[in-house]
């Protein structure tokens, strides 16, 4: 995975290379706002002083550059998810989301009816009865605290497998998607990174075991799926989907597909659902504006610039997916970057940058709402940019305004019980509250609950 030998000519942290690249690995967020922070005036920052290997981009220039550049920056797939060769589910990483080039091209086109306005509008349904079928929507239960980042949970587990899988709700179908969402969140443990050996009592082994039982569940309902009439949910789209030369993704590539979305959907959509609710009804200890947000959140223009400024202000997912360069290049000006680099972008730093957000460490959805002076687009990534953005992009925005505008129009609203909050990684990708977040249903118009902990270090005023 890591090309020790790579050399670049660029200012960053100490230490000892292959350390630090696990260490960024595993928390990736804290790794990037406070060991590199030192560093974020220039447009290439190595992980490890002076070594190429891993380096992160900064900057808006940078940024653009990366994105747009997909011939020299090919996302990194194979040798972060590497399987035996050979077996049937040797394809299970593989994804519109992983793939490069003319692969990547093939299996989008063939991926796009997925969120057609049809589909969409099917989703939508699914989503408002999850929501009306959830604890905040439950009055009976108001004066009952509940964990609102765990409820979040429940509502994105409902929605992926009523709207990808077209499954029920059912323990059996919560056990499949459970399955699922293990082989992307062992994959950044040390252990299986660095001690491939595929046996059963090894790390890695059990790891390539389960990839195993997961793929001949996904195979065997695939399998059903097409032989039933059409249907609007994803899976049901995928298998009837036809290019202009009459091609169709194949078993093992639906199998990859049905992976990518879970892992890329399930905990992002719950933590941005949950990020977003927490900025509305809180407000970091000591600013001093306590009563409530005074937005009408039943707009979908003002929801919408809630939803985003959330987003930049706690990124769900605060580092990118990594690319891989494949020739030798100056980013934005930088020393050259070696070929065999592997790099990340991070939206936690570029997010909160002074000359693209003024006042960057507070909550200002109104900057949102004034398109000649808001954010240009490579400033603000919660889903990547451009050809590269996020498939799922389109379901995960739907289900979150969907989610927050019911919750928006109810008679209770939420009030927040607990006073200390964490932003901190979880498997490597996502940033989720360390422990539960308390709140109960109660009248509209209640003041905006002080909170401390780790969330202040983005969100001080």
């Amino acid at each position: 995975m890591f090309d020790m030998s790579l050399r670049l000519d660029a200012a960053g942290p100490k230490g000892v290379p292959l350390v630090n690249n696990l260490k960024f690995m595993a928390t990736s967020a804290d790794y990037a706002t406070r060991v590199m922070a030192p560093f974020h005036d220039q447009p290439v920052i190595p992980v490890t002083r002076g070594h190429g290997s891993v380096v992160l981009v900064t900057g808006e220039q940078a940024v653009r550059q990366v994105f747009t550049d997909n011939d020299t920056f090919h996302r990194a797939g194979e040798e972060l998810f590497d399987l035996p060769k050979g077996r049937t589910f040797s394809g299970m990483f593989d994804a519109v989301i992983t793939a490069n080039g003319d692969e990547h091209r093939r299996r989008r086109r063939l991926l796009m009816p997925v969120v057609q306005k049809s589909a969409m509008d099917h989703y939508r349904e699914i989503f408002a009865d999850t929501f009306h079928h959830s604890r905040f929507a439950d009055a009976a239960a108001c004066d009952e605290p509940f964990d609102m980042a765990a409820e979040f949970l429940e509502i994105s587990m409902t929605n992926l497998l009523r709207g990808m899988l077209g499954l029920p709700d059912s323990a059996e179908n919560r056990e499949l998607a459970a399955l699922i969402l293990s082989l992307t969140a062992s994959i950044t443990h040390p252990a299986v990174i660095l001690f491939r050996h595929d046996a059963a009592w090894t790390p890695y082994g059990r790891w390539v075991r389960r990839v195993a039982a997961a793929y001949e569940r996904l195979a065997e309902l695939i399998e059903q799926r097409r032989q039933e009439p059409p249907r609007w949910d994803a899976l049901s789209i995928v298998c009837n989907t036809t290019g202009e030369d009459g091609e169709r993704l194949s078993t093992s590539e639906i199998a990859g597909e049905l992976h990518a979305f879970f892992s890329a959907g399930f905990e992002t959509t719950a933590l941005t659902l949950t990020w977003a609710l927490l900025t509305i009804i809180a407000r970091p200890a000591g600013s001093g504006t306590a009563g409530p947000l005074g937005l009408d959140l039943t707009d979908e223009t003002v929801l919408d610039a809630v939803v985003k400024e959330s987003q930049r202000l706690l990124p769900a997912v605060p580092i990118s997916l990594p690319r891989r360069v494949v020739r030798d290049v100056e980013i934005a000006g930088s020393a050259a970057v070696p070929r065999g680099a592997m790099l990340w972008a991070a939206s936690i730093v570029e997010h909160h940058r002074p000359e693209s957000y003024p006042e960057p460490e507070v909550f200002l959805p109104r900057r949102w709402l004034d398109a000649a002076t808001g954010p240009r687009p490579h400033e603000f990534f919660p889903y990547g940019i451009g050809a590269r953005r996020c498939l799922g992009a389109a379901f995960a925005d739907l289900q979150v305004r969907v989610t927050l505008g019911l919750l928006a129009r109810q008679r209770r609203q939420p009030e927040l019980l607990t006073r200390e909050v964490a932003y901190r990684m979880r498997s490597g990708v996502s940033a989720a509250p360390r422990g539960p977040v308390l709140v109960r249903l109660g009248p509209p118009g209640a003041d905006r609950t002080p909170v401390t902990g780790g969330v202040t270090a983005y969100w001080r005023q």
